[in-house]
Formats: C-alpha cells, sequence, structure tokens
C-alpha cells in the first residue's frame, strides 16, 4: 500500500505558494503571489524590494521551483496487486464474529505483508454488503456485514471490483451499502454504481513519486446477475459484459488522463481451471483493441493460469490471469471440491519512463485458507518445505502448493512479498 497524499502548500520564497498533489498530474498548478504592499520582511533589515512584476514573478517561481522540487523521475516502477473472490459464507461470518459486531482483520493480516506491500491493491467483492438494518446470510442469497470493508483496508487493501453475478442479491440497496462501506474506508470501486452519474466515471488510482506519475483506470464487468434483471430504471448500477462497452470506456479513460487501463472480468466455468471459450473471446476483443493493458478474471472459485494474450496496447500482447480463484470463502475439498480453497494474488508490474507507461510482466502467489480452524488465510510462499501454515499441516500445505502449481504452469511465481515503490497514492473519487 502507498502513502495516501493530502494537498497541501509547499511554502517558496518571496512569498509564494505552489499546491501540489493530485493537480499536478493534470497540469493544474495554482500560483500565489505577495499583495501589493505587503510586508517584504524585517523592516529593521535593510533591503532591495523588487516589483512584483510577471516577469519578476516567474523568474522567482522557477529560482525556487529549481531549488524546492525534485526533478521529475525519468522512471517509477510501481506493482498493483489483485486477490480472488471474497466469497463470504455464513461460516466466514461466524467467523468474523467480534461481541456485538464483526471483525475481519484477525482472519486477513496473515497476508498483509503480501498486499500493503504493492503499491495499490484491488479485492473482488463476489458479494453486497447489507442494507443497514439486514442481517447477514451467506448461499445462496448472500449478503455480508459492512465490516468486511474495514477489515480489508486494514490490511492493505485499496479498492475493490463490485461487478459480479451476486453484485444484486441485496437489491439495489445491498449495491449502496457496498459502496457507502468502501467509500467509508477511503477504498475506490468499480463494476457498480449508486447514480447514472457515477456510472459513467472510471475509477482512477494515481501513484506519484519525485515528480512522476502513474494514472490507472479500473474497469469492471460481470456475466450476468443469476437470472436477476437490472432494478427498473436503473440499467446503469451492475456493469455487464459488453466488449464494445468496456473498449469504449477504456478509450475514453486514456483520453482523460489514465496511463494503464486494468479490467477486471467476472466470467468462466466454476471450478474448472482452464478459461472457456467465452473468457478466450472476451480477452481476444479486448487485446485486439489495444485500449486494455491487462485482464484480471474470476468467477470460477479456482485459479486459473496467467497468459499473454496476443494483441495488448503496443502490440506486444495483453497480460491476462483468466481466475484468480476464491481470496477468502468456506469452500475446500471437503464441502466443494478441489482447488477452492487455494487462490492466486495476482501482481501487475508498471513501468513509467517519462510518458509512456506499460505493463512489464504479471506474476502470481497462492494464498490459501483455513477454513476448518477460523477461515485465517496464509500466502503458501510463508510455509517453507516441510512446514505448517497455521493449524494446516504440512502434508496440506504441501498439496495446496502442488495443486496450484500444476495450474499455473510456467506463469512467473512471486516468492516475495512485494516491495513499495515509496509513491504516493491518490484514490480518485467517482461521485
Amino acid at each position: 500500500m502507498s502513502h495516501r497524499s493530502v494537498l497541501r502548500p509547499l511554502a517558496l520564497a518571496s512569498g509564494f505558494s505552489l499546491v501540489l498533489g493530485g493537480m499536478i498530474g493534470f497540469g493544474i498548478h495554482t500560483v500565489t503571489a505577495p499583495a501589493s504592499g505587503a510586508s517584504q520582511g524585517d523592516a529593521s533589515q535593510s533591503q532591495t524590494v523588487v516589483p512584483v512584476t510577471a516577469t519578476a514573478t516567474a523568474e522567482a517561481l522557477e529560482a525556487t521551483t529549481k531549488q524546492t522540487l525534485p526533478a521529475p523521475a525519468e522512471r517509477l516502477d510501481v506493482t498493483v496487486a489483485f486477490a480472488g473472490d471474497v466469497l463470504l459464507h455464513m461460516p466466514v461470518i461466524q467467523s468474523a464474529r467480534s461481541g456485538d459486531g464483526y471483525d475481519f482483520t484477525p482472519l486477513l493480516e496473515g497476508v498483509e505483508e503480501w498486499i500493503a506491500g504493492a503499491d495499490l491493491a484491488i479485492a473482488q467483492f463476489e458479494t453486497p454488503v447489507t442494507p443497514a438494518g439486514v442481517a447477514p446470510s451467506g448461499y445462496p442469497v448472500f449478503g455480508g456485514p459492512p465490516e468486511i470493508a474495514a477489515g480489508l483496508a486494514a490490511t492493505g487493501w485499496d479498492g475493490a471490483g463490485c461487478a459480479s453475478n451476486h453484485a444484486l442479491d441485496r437489491g439495489f440497496a445491498g449495491i449502496e451499502a457496498t459502496i457507502d462501506a468502501l467509500e467509508e474506508q477511503g477504498m475506490g470501486f468499480a463494476g457498480t454504481a449508486r447514480t447514472e452519474a457515477e456510472s459513467k466515471v472510471t475509477q482512477f488510482y494515481r501513484l506519484t513519486l519525485g515528480g512522476q506519475s502513474i494514472t490507472v483506470a479500473h474497469l469492471a464487468a460481470t456475466y450476468g446477475l443469476n437470472g436477476l434483471p437490472l432494478p427498473a430504471g436503473q440499467p446503469w448500477s451492475v456493469e455487464l459484459i459488453d466488449t464494445d462497452e468496456l473498449i469504449e470506456q477504456a478509450r475514453q479513460a486514456r483520453a482523460d488522463g489514465a496511463d494503464i487501463v486494468l479490467v477486471s472480468i467476472h466470467e468462466g466455468v466454476e471450478y474448472q481451471t482452464k478459461p472457456s471459450a467465452r473468457q478466450r473471446e472476451i480477452a481476444t476483443a479486448l487485446a485486439d483493441s489495444g485500449q486494455v493493458d491487462a485482464m484480471i478474471g474470476d468467477h470460477p472459485h479456482v485459479a486459473e493460469p496467467i497468459e499473454l494474450v496476443p494483441g495488448g496496447v503496443d502490440g506486444d500482447g495483453m497480460w491476462t490471469i483468466w481466475s484468480m480463484g476464491n481470496f477468502i470463502s468456506n469452500q475446500s475439498d471437503s464441502t466443494v471440491g478441489p482447488n477452492t480453497d487455494t487462490g492466486a494474488v495476482a501482481y501487475v508490474h508498471i513501468t513509467k519512463e517519462g510518458s509512456d507507461a506499460v505493463v512489464t510482466a504479471m506474476t502470481w502467489s497462492g494464498v490459501t485458507v483455513d477454513t476448518a480452524h477460523g477461515h485465517h488465510i496464509y500466502m503458501l510462499e510463508d510455509a517453507a518445505d516441510g512446514a505448517t501454515l497455521g493449524q494446516i499441516s504440512a502434508a496440506s500445505v504441501q498439496t495446496r502448493k502442488d495443486r496450484l502449481a500444476a495450474i499455473m504452469g510456467d506463469a512467473p511465481e512471486q516468492t516475495e512479498p512485494p516491495v513499495p515503490s515509496g509513491a504516493t497514492l491518490e484514490v480518485l473519487p467517482r461521485s
């Protein structure tokens, strides 16, 4: 997780102030000169007063800026982490029970180093939050406590994709409650909206370091809503997969200043470890458009491989993880089937030199949940050979590692937590 920034005036000589922060990326600078006749210092000291002219102002600003502001970084390397489905079955919710409320932080903190180490981290909200006064529920009509957003934020998450087949399980009020909970934690959101105006605004994240910045746009869409119709008069509330529309949104995001466009796609065949024909069709369309830098898949509840799909922004391919599987859930060998208790965290590696930004690679690390002992989650990479993870036996850890490695194939594995670049993160509002 990067440091979050606040716009603050940076004091300059001769009474000038330069406002720094998110506006710099859009070329908006505010400079304030001393008012005519204002004191120029201690009257007991002799000095030469230079009239405040446009030329003098420009010269003073230029001289002071050179002394005060860091030179723009020629290169900035950042990492964006994505994880699979946050799938709140009732046993998971019960494990988070704390007094009269819920606290998901103890369940999630085992992977914090691997999430907070990324410069930007985006989770996948498979299930909505319940509206105020409504009790949580699990399968088949989900609704989680709003405290899930606080738990995610506390363990390094900065945003969420909210488009899923369960997005409307709690109706439009559930969409509103979910976004409200995320916003309360300062997190971004994509794939759902509370108003038509909000639905037209893409979620942007800006990372800034040393005068260089990378603006990331995040889009999200789902294949369907389990047969539920979109709310009457609110067809914009959930983004359904329409590749032409997604491509147009990506194109507009670039026109609005995005350096990188990442798209979350909720699609695939559940419990299958290979991408479906429909997943490939979607990826091909996005890659052929030249507008999307990477596609991040979820929904099958098991991991699927990483692939460099031909095409992409510069014709060098579009990095794609077909599915990340589950992040936290109650699914396991004993409840659903193999591979459901283990998923992948995908890391999108981005470099910007000058004005050119590119996704250079996508790596993965394994994440697994202990469904038998409180639904605590762990990174498989944290277990040395022959070691346990929490109360997960060494034999089970090794089985999970072997299964996931077989699924991911030759895709490069992230074997150490990411190291933050030091960039400041801004979550730009959509409303």
